[in-house]
């Protein structure tokens, strides 16, 4: 419950945010490989991902030997990190605008496509699907983990997570560097993103139905949040020369807005739920 009130008021700065501080361990080794060939560069990549899963488990036991009041305090900061409501729903609600140069600057801090030469559909869509990812990305997948594995499980995920986003791309500097961050992501993903799309199908079974039938395919896992939330609000959603789910028009602000509370009410069930299972039932890892 402090989590979430924490989430709902703000923002950990960057300074002292523990996924910053992941962000530059991981940038250290990216900046100072040791192999230049392609299995040189898999194999520094992965080292990288685990060296930091390591450093963070072990800064878990560590904690573990504080003093109650401390460990408590200290282990509510790091939970936190792990997954991010009201960030999500800020980045969205930013791009509520219909001034197309502000929407560009907007969008562009949330997606890694150029957004310059994109009208404004195909930016309303980006912005959609992003909230609509990262509800699982900074959401489910942290949850989904933390109810397995307690912090352990959430903080791993939020490491692998995290490295995904900085290294895990296809271009001629992370092919290789990436591709275990990726393929972790991908692993770590696919049970949350599945368990996501049926949560979401009890509101609109043939529309949500319908497009994992089509499209769930196109990507190994996002499409199953993306396509579903689009189906929810039948909407379609482009990403020109990669992917195209179909709907009754594309996304705009009154649909983001929607989008908004959808992340809300879907991520305050999830941790409700999750607290009353603990609270009745308790942990196997407590």
């Amino acid at each position: 419950m402090a989590t979430l009130i924490i989430d709902f008021i703000f923002e950990y700065p960057n300074k002292i945010h523990p996924v910053a501080w992941i962000g530059k361990l991981l940038g250290f080794f990216d900046n100072h490989r040791l192999s230049s060939t392609h299995s040189g560069e898999f194999t520094n990549g992965m080292v990288s991902v685990l060296v930091t899963i390591l450093i963070g488990i072990t800064l878990l036991y560590f904690i573990g030997y504080m003093p109650i009041l401390i460990r408590v305090v200290v282990e509510i900061y790091i939970l936190k990190s792990t997954f991010s409501v009201g960030g999500l729903v800020k980045s969205i609600k930013r791009c509520e605008t219909d001034d197309i140069e502000a929407l560009k600057r907007n969008t562009s801090q949330i997606v890694s496509r150029d957004v310059a030469g994109l009208d404004k559909n195909h930016l309303y869509s980006a912005a959609f699907e992003s909230g609509s990812e990262n509800l699982v990305d900074s959401v489910v997948s942290p949850l989904f983990y933390l109810a397995l594995f307690g912090i352990w499980g959430a903080v791993i995920f939020r490491i692998v997570n995290t490295a995904d986003a900085m290294i895990g791309y296809r271009n001629d500097r992370y092919e290789f560097f990436g591709k275990f961050a990726a393929r972790a992501d991908d692993v770590l993903n696919f049970i949350p993103s599945r368990l996501f799309a049926l949560l979401v199908m009890a509101a609109s079974p043939r529309r949500v139905y319908r497009n994992l039938k089509n499209y769930r395919r196109l990507k190994i896992n996002g499409m199953y949040s993306m396509a579903t939330m689009a189906a929810l609000f039948n909407v379609k959603i482009e990403k020109i020369g990669h992917y195209f789910v179909d709907g009754k028009s594309f996304p705009n602000p009154e649909t983001l807005r929607g989008l908004e509370y959808a992340i809300r009410l879907i991520s305050y069930s999830l941790f409700f739920i999750l607290m009353v299972v603990i609270y009745f039932h308790g942990t196997w890892w407590s």
